[in-house]
C-alpha cells in the first residue's frame, strides 16, 4: 500500500477502482481520493494498492480494507498527517467488510468472516481504538455471546451502534460496556438515522407481503439501562420501495427513502428501464409534494446509492456509465467506472464530481 504523506483532511472521501491494466500488464492501482467543496479536479489521491475493498474515514485517519491475493483481507489505519500505516490485528486469515467510524473519532467497527470452513460463526463483529496502538480488536458481546451482524452503523454523536442479524432481530448495544444491551424488535430494513438525531429508521415488510409496500418508521434510542423495545413511530412515505412494470414494456423502480430532517423530508432515486437503457433520477418528498431534484448527465445515467452529508447540506449521489463492467471483487462487489456527484440539497445544483464510489458520508 501506498498513502500520500502530509495530507490535510478533507470534506468528503471517495474509493476509486480501476479495471485496465497498466503497461506491464498489471492491474491498474485503486486508489482513494479526498476532495473539499466547493471545488473542482479529479480529487487528490491518499492511497494507492493493487485492490482496495473497501475504507472509513476518522478525523485524522482512514481504516482501510485491501484485498489479498488469496481474497482474504488486510486492514490497515493510514494517518492523514503522514504517518507510518499500522497494521490492526485479525484473529486469523479471512474477510474483514462493513467498516463504520464512530463520530467519537477513536473507535472503527468492522464484521470479520473466518475462512475456515469449521468456524461457524460469520460476520462477527469487532470494534477497535485506533488511538491506542497497545490494543487488540474487541469482538462485540451481544445477548448470546458474540454478535454476528448482517448490517451495522455508529449511533450518531456515541460509541455506541445498532446491529441487525440475519434473522432481521436489531439492538442497540455499548461496546465499550458489554452488558448494556436494549432490543429494537425485528425489522426486514435498517435505514440509518434521522439527520440532528440518535433516532433509528427503519423499513418493515406490509401486512400482505408481495401486495402491500414497505411500511417506515423512527425509533428513539433511549440511553441508559435496558428497556423495553421501543415502540416505533410511523412515517408519512407515500411511494414505498419496490420495481413496478408498465404495458408499454418498460419498467421502473423505487429505492428506499433517506430521512433528511426531522421534519420529514425525505430524498429518493427512481430508476426507468426502457429498451435495455437504464435512467436514474432523485426526487425530494416533503408535506406538500414530489419534486425533481437530480437528474445526472446521460453518460453516468445509472444512480446506485445516495448519502446525506453530515452537515445535511448536500448529497453524496453514487453514478455508473450505463456501459459499466462489473469489478468481479469478492466483497463489495461493484460497477466501474463510477463517480460521485455532490449536490445542494436546497437547489439541485451540481456542486463537484469525484471519480469513484463509497463516500465516506455513507459510513
Amino acid at each position: 500500500m501506498q498513502h500520500a504523506s502530509g495530507t490535510a483532511s478533507f470534506a468528503i472521501y471517495t474509493l476509486e477502482r480501476k479495471a485496465g491494466l497498466d503497461g506491464a500488464g498489471k492491474k491498474i492501482p485503486d486508489t482513494i481520493l479526498g476532495a473539499n467543496l466547493p471545488g473542482g479536479g479529479g480529487g487528490t489521491e491518499l492511497v494507492r494498492a493493487p485492490r482496495i475493498q473497501e475504507f472509513a474515514a476518522l478525523p485524522a485517519a482512514l481504516a482501510v480494507a485491501t484485498l489479498n491475493d488469496d481474497n482474504t483481507s488486510t486492514l490497515e489505519i493510514v494517518p492523514l498527517d503522514g504517518g507510518a500505516p499500522r497494521l490492526v490485528p485479525l484473529p486469523k486469515p479471512g474477510n474483514v467488510e462493513n467498516i463504520h467510524a464512530a463520530a467519537s473519532g477513536h473507535l472503527v467497527g468492522y464484521t470479520f468472516t473466518s475462512s475456515s470452513a469449521t468456524d461457524q460463526l460469520g460476520k462477527e463483529l469487532f470494534v477497535y481504538d485506533v488511538e491506542d496502538p497497545s490494543s487488540t480488536p474487541k469482538p462485540v458481546q451481544g445477548i448470546n455471546g458474540p454478535v454476528s451482524a448482517a448490517d451495522w452503523k455508529f449511533v450518531p454523536g456515541s460509541t455506541s451502534l445498532v446491529a441487525r442479524t440475519d434473522d432481521q432481530s436489531m439492538f442497540l448495544l455499548d461496546p465499550l460496556s458489554p452488558g448494556k444491551i436494549t432490543p429494537l424488535g425485528t425489522h426486514s430494513g435498517f435505514l440509518g438515522f434521522v439527520p440532528g438525531t440518535g433516532d433509528l429508521v427503519v423499513a418493515d415488510r406490509g401486512l400482505r407481503q408481495g401486495i402491500d409496500p414497505e411500511r417506515y418508521s423512527t425509533i428513539h434510542l433511549a440511553t441508559g439501562t435496558p428497556t423495553p423495545t421501543p415502540t416505533p413511530t410511523p412515517l408519512s412515505i407515500a411511494d414505498g420501495a419496490g420495481l413496478k412494470s408498465s404495458q408499454n414494456g418498460t419498467t421502473a423502480t423505487t429505492g428506499q427513502p433517506l430521512l433528511l430532517d426531522v421534519g420529514g423530508l425525505y430524498a429518493q432515486v427512481k430508476s426507468t428501464f426502457d429498451a435495455g437503457k437504464e435512467s436514474s433520477v432523485v426526487n425530494l418528498t416533503d408535506r406538500n409534494g414530489s419534486h425533481l431534484l437530480y437528474r445526472p448527465d446521460p453518460g453516468w445515467s445509472r444512480i446506485l446509492n445516495v448519502c446525506l452529508a453530515p452537515t445535511g447540506e448536500y448529497l453524496a449521489i453514487e453514478t455508473a456509465s450505463p456501459g459499466y463492467v462489473g469489478d468481479h471483487y469478492p466483497n463489495r462487489a461493484a460497477p466501474t467506472p463510477m463517480q460521485t456527484a455532490v449536490v445542494d440539497v436546497k437547489t439541485g445544483a451540481l456542486v463537484r464530481t469525484i471519480p469513484g464510489f463509497l463516500p465516506n458520508w455513507c459510513g
